[in-house]
């Protein structure tokens, strides 16, 4: 019983579960997202720091007593190559890049490797001029993430200072960054991961409401066919013992009709008593009929020359009313296998209750279209009328029993579907209020 209710509710459980399955995919998704942010941010906190403590060092280094007098004058050519061997080690150990000693102006005093010669201004340096001015004034600074010619890195700034105190320039130590490319190509990945994922979310969602709509079919059929085979035990015993009487009441309506016949005045009791009996007969057959369950055997044959006897026949039933019923048939031959009675029967439904729908004036057209969808020949026949239209869902028209009318059995169109589908077809309905309605229903041919 839980489960028919949840069958029942059907897109509340849909919707509520592929909400769920996003949220939480979601909800991955932005902490995985959240996760790489804070570990790049992380990284680059502790690479500045790196850098801002080897800086730190080097300058210390350059403050010592071997060259603390002599940075800002001429050095020897021994003691230059003490320095530069200093630097080429501190460089290795540290793993940088590069190692500059530099004026406050940006001119290169020693480079590691050389890159720049003594003299020579390092002009990209600039790009960080806030870092460089707070570095002389005495705070070890770290600069923002590098990229230049695809080559991502980091600078941090130490100054130094001569015995006297005075800042007279500034170490700055480079090292490599490319190990944020990784982190990007992460990021990108889960960019992906992210789309892919809501796209599988979606084809999940699409099949389980594909799962979900079978079985509502599955448990609508079953419900139907246990319906059907208690209407069926009843049908055949009420049909038996109701049309005897009828047939009694209808003869003994004529035998009294012709008895008192009036030719200057028509008696309408005598008149109606038989047609009520006709329609009483045309229930019973309609219960028969679908709770028969009949199967069809079908016959190629030409479905335009079955149609358009049934059309003759409903114009004939049509004569004298306002009715305008036309027969549009894109070709004039059509070979396909069907069951010309269940045909005409189908034809017959739809028409008369388009006839019904517009209250016995109004035009219905027919047509009939060949033609071919995904590599299969189909036909199409379409009955619209101009009438009001149907409000609410129309497809609850081919349901059993269902009627918008105060007579009738609410089992003609459901019949209509029965056969339609015999011949594995289809049938759908248009209809908006006020804009008519249009019933289509396909054949395989």
């Amino acid at each position: 019983m839980h489960l028919e209710k949840l069958l029942q509710n059907r897109k509340t459980v849909v919707v509520t579960l592929i909400a769920a399955i996003f949220l939480v995919l979601g909800a991955l998704n932005l902490f995985s997202w959240l996760f790489f942010k804070r570990m790049e941010a992380n990284l680059d906190h502790e690479l500045g720091r790196r850098l801002q403590s080897v800086a730190g060092l080097v300058a210390r280094l350059a403050e010592s007593e071997i060259f603390g007098t002599k940075l800002d004058a001429e050095l020897n050519e021994v003691e230059r190559y003490i320095l530069q061997t200093s630097l080429d080690e501190l460089r290795d150990i540290n793993q940088l890049q590069a190692i500059y000693l530099v004026t406050p102006e940006l001119v290169t005093i020693f480079s590691s490797p050389p890159h720049f010669k003594p003299g020579e201004m390092i002009r990209y340096l600039m790009e960080d001029s806030l870092q460089i001015q707070l570095a002389l004034q005495g705070r070890n600074q770290a600069s923002p993430l590098h990229v230049i010619e695809g080559n991502r890195f980091k600078s941090g700034y130490a100054p130094f200072h001569n015995e006297l105190g005075k800042i007279i320039g500034l170490v700055i130590v480079e090292a490599s960054a490319d190990f944020f490319s990784l982190l990007k190509f992460y990021r990108r990945g889960l960019i992906l991961g992210g789309i892919v994922s809501f796209m599988v979310v979606l084809l999940v969602a699409f099949f389980i409401s594909w799962i979900v709509m079978s079985f509502v079919r599955l448990q609508e059929r079953l419900h139907q066919n246990e319906r059907l085979a208690a209407m069926g035990q009843m049908a055949a015993t009420v049909a038996h013992e109701i049309r005897n009487p009828l047939g009694i009441i209808k003869s003994t309506a004529e035998v009294l009709r012709n008895r008192y016949r009036n030719p200057e005045k028509q008696d309408e009791l005598l008149e109606f008593i038989p047609s009520e009996v006709d329609r009483l007969n045309r229930l019973v057959s309609d219960f028969l009929t679908f709770a028969r369950d009949r199967q069809y055997e079908l016959e190629t044959g030409d479905l335009v020359a079955t149609i358009e006897k049934a059309i003759e026949d409903i114009r004939a039933e049509m004569a004298g009313t306002e009715t305008r019923i036309q027969f549009e048939p894109s070709v004039s031959k059509l070979a396909v296998p069907h069951h010309s009675d269940a045909i005409r029967q189908v034809i017959l439904n739809l028409v008369r209750n388009a006839v019904e729908a517009m209250n016995g004036s109004g035009d219905v057209k027919v047509l009939i279209i060949p033609e071919t969808k995904w590599g299969r020949k189909q036909v199409k026949v379409s009955v619209a009328d101009n009438g009001p239209g149907v409000s609410g869902d129309p497809e609850k028209i081919f349901e059993p029993f269902y009627t918008t009318k105060t007579s009738g059995s609410g089992l003609g169109l459901a019949i209509t579907r029965q056969i339609i589908e015999k011949h594995g077809g289809k049938i759908s309905i248009h209809s908006h209020p006020g804009e008519g309605t249009t019933v289509t229903f396909f054949l395989p041919r």
